[in-house]
């Protein structure tokens, strides 16, 4: 039996399929995903657009938006900690009804800290506004924040029915 013949064919298959693996992969490591589109520039356009803020006050909302975003980021860090630390002392504690409770208060507590610093930030964009602008803003503000959560409460629309 002559077992020249088939090996030659088995290593061209070989070749063949090391060579679509190495094309596939480098597709992948190569192709870059969309990036979603920040909610700064939905924020930015409103204020800019419909809000008239000038480049002055651009300026001072990104400053004042990079400065939430550390405080913001900082909070989620220590809630991560915590929660972490929480959940290990619910099963510690054999999930009591008071260990339960207990963690569920401090992550409300959490949570209204975190709509605090959103509703401050908000109050500190509007502080930038001139007085013309403020009636504005405070009629159409919420307008950009139900946008920006808008994908998520259509998926819930459809996820409902």
């Amino acid at each position: 039996m002559n077992t020249q013949p088939r090996n030659k064919v088995l290593i061209i298959l070989i070749g063949i399929l090391l060579a679509a693996n190495i094309i596939l992969l480098s597709l992948f490591l190569l192709e870059k995903p969309d990036k979603k589109p920040e909610r700064k520039s939905q924020m930015g356009l409103y204020l800019t657009k419909e809000i008239g803020f000038s480049s002055q006050q651009m300026v001072q909302f990104d400053s004042i938006k990079a400065q939430h975003r550390r405080q913001v980021k900082q909070l989620f860090d220590s809630m991560r900690i915590r929660k972490e630390a929480a959940f290990r002392s619910i099963g510690a504690n054999g999930f009591s009804d008071s260990s339960i409770l207990n963690a569920a208060t401090y992550s409300a507590a959490q949570q209204q800290q975190l709509e605090l610093m959103m509703l401050k930030h908000i109050r500190d964009i509007r502080g930038i506004c001139t007085p013309s602008q403020r009636l504005q803003f405070d009629t159409g503000f919420y307008k950009v924040m139900v946008r920006n959560r808008g994908d998520e409460k259509d998926k819930t629309k459809e996820r409902d029915k």
